[in-house]
């Protein structure tokens, strides 16, 4: 669509893959392994004052914190893909790395 304008101005940041999506799963996996993915809870926007998100898990919100980026014109979406990908393979190793030894 040659007249789509992202939200934001888009920044001098390489597009891929995308570290926004990469940070935001690794904490996922680490909380997800720590408290299951079945945690309700919502954040209010310091940005937006007054605009709350409503999560069901921290899958669903490394989700959306991915999809933003894409949504502001920063990242395509294989960035968002991959950075998923690596996101969700670091958080795993760091979540087994900081599990008891039994």
């Amino acid at each position: 669509d040659a007249a789509w304008q992202p939200f934001l101005v888009t920044p001098p940041v390489p597009d891929y893959p995308s570290t926004h999506t990469v940070l935001g799963w690794a904490a996922a996996e680490v909380l997800i392994e720590l408290f299951g993915d079945r945690v309700r809870y919502g954040l209010t926007s310091l940005t937006l004052p007054g605009v709350t998100r409503h999560y069901r898990g921290f899958s669903q919100a490394a989700e959306e914190n991915g999809l933003s980026r894409v949504y502001a014109g920063i990242h395509f979406g294989h960035a968002v893909r991959d950075g998923r990908r690596q996101g969700r393979s670091i958080g795993q190793a760091v979540a087994e790395a900081l599990a008891p030894v039994h």
